[in-house]
């Protein structure tokens, strides 16, 4: 018996087509599900950084709102999936980190300004 006589029995071929539909299963990889789309923020960096630029002729209380604002929004894009920023800093941690350190300063400054007031 020839091979090309064995190829053409209707048993060895459903064999022969059943291991090719296997192999193609297992060289697929499995499919992936679509990540939800997740608004980068960039906005609320920019507006805070402005704020700091301006906290050199008017008082940190802008400061402080802008990156209250900011920080709030990156935490929740964080949460739903944001792993990189359009902003400079790029890691989402080290946005919040900077938002965070400029709240601080701004309330720092605002209260003590007003502790001089009174």
């Amino acid at each position: 018996m020839s091979s090309q006589d064995s190829t053409d029995r209707p048993e060895l071929r459903a064999a022969q087509e059943a291991r090719q539909a296997q192999a193609s299963l297992r060289s697929a990889p499995p499919p992936m599900p679509p990540l939800p789309a997740v608004r980068d923020p960039l906005p609320y960096c920019i507006y805070a950084t402005v704020a700091l630029l301006a906290w050199l002729f008017s008082p940190a209380v802008a400061v402080a709102a802008f990156a209250a604002l900011g920080f709030y929004r990156y935490w929740r894009a964080y949460r739903a999936g944001l792993r990189a920023s359009d902003c400079i800093l790029g890691d989402p941690r080290r946005v919040m980190a900077y938002l965070g350190i400029l709240f601080v300063a701004g309330l720092g400054t605002t209260l003590g300004q007003l502790i001089d007031l009174l």
